[in-house]
Parts: structure tokens; C-alpha cells; sequence
């Protein structure tokens, strides 16, 4: 079956403190699609999880929507997988903060994207996530960019991100 993702996603004000009852886990993503082919196929390990998923731009183009399926697998397979994946990886650490009514997820990166952080907000619907007032401490928009999308990040990495701006 699959699933809709809706979320926004954002630059952290560098003032920004990560709050310190924010509960965290360490995630690490490897990807396997090509860079550019609009499907990202990625495998992730977050604590003892180890998922595989695979994520579609939206049908009708919305950039707040991406359909995703997403299931368990093996240890051994994530490791093969991981392997396979090249450079195309990344590590981060991700704190979730909770803004009245949803969660916004911040991700500090870590090695080669060290000090980039962004925050991404996922909703029940395309109106909530448009009607969403992003609080202060969020800098600037990054939804629908694909710049900033972790795929992305994850191939050109060593601080070669893209800076603030929109695209590259």
C-alpha cells in the first residue's frame, strides 16, 4: 500500500538551541536511486530499524506531497545495502520538537554536512501543511527544492551544500 507524505521543510535559525527535553536518535541513509531520476530509493538505520524506502514526486506535481512506501529489512541487507550506496550517504542526528499541534523533526547533519540543520514538518493534509505559520526560529523555506532534498545532500556532501536562496 502506499502512503502519502506531506511535509514542509525548512532552514534552523543558526541561534536556534536544540531544546534540551527534545528527545534525539542517531540516523544513518544510504541512497541507491540516481541522482535526478524524480524516485528516491534509500535505506535507513535508526536505532535497532533498519528500513527500506522508496519515495514518488506526487501525481498531480505537488510539491508538498510525495507518495512513499516504506518496510523493514534485514541488518544484513541494510549493511550490503549500505555498501552498495557509494558516497551517496549521510549521518545525522534528528531531535523532535514539538510545535502545538505537530512535531517539527530537526536535523543536525554530521561529517561532511556538519553545521547544516533543517527542520521539516509532516501533516495530515495539504491544507494544515499551507496553513502552517512556521515559528521564528525556522529560516527559510526548502520545500519542493530539490537542492535540499536529503538525496541530494547526500551526493554532493563535504560542505558542498547548497547555500541559502533557493536552489544551488
Amino acid at each position: 500500500m502506499t502512503n502519502f507524505e506531506i511535509e514542509r521543510k525548512f532552514l534552523v535559525a543558526t541561534e536556534w538551541l536544540v531544546p534540551t527535553e527534545s528527545p534525539s536518535s542517531h540516523l544513518r541513509q544510504a541512497y541507491l536511486s540516481p541522482l535526478g531520476s524524480g524516485n528516491e530509493i534509500r535505506v535507513r538505520a535508526k536505532g535497532d530499524a533498519r528500513l527500506m524506502t522508496v519515495k514518488a514526486p506526487d501525481e498531480n506535481g505537488d510539491p508538498l506531497v510525495r507518495r512513499e512506501v516504506e518496510f523493514p529489512i534485514a541488518d544484513e541487507v541494510f549493511e550490503q545495502l549500505w555498501v552498495l550506496a557509494g558516497q551517496d550517504r549521510l549521518s545525522k542526528r534528528r531531535w523532535s520538537v514539538p510545535l502545538g499541534g505537530v512535531t517539527a523533526v530537526v536535523d543536525v547533519y554530521e561529517g561532511e554536512l556538519a553545521g547544516l540543520r533543517v527542520a521539516e514538518v509532516e501533516f495530515d493534509g495539504v491544507d494544515a501543511a499551507r496553513a502552517f505559520e512556521p515559528p521564528e526560529w525556522f529560516g527559510e523555506e526548502l520545500t519542493g527544492d530539490p537542492a535540499w532534498s536529503n538525496r541530494e545532500l547526500a551526493a554532493r556532501g563535504g560542505g558542498r551544500h547548497p547555500k541559502p536562496g533557493r536552489g544551488r
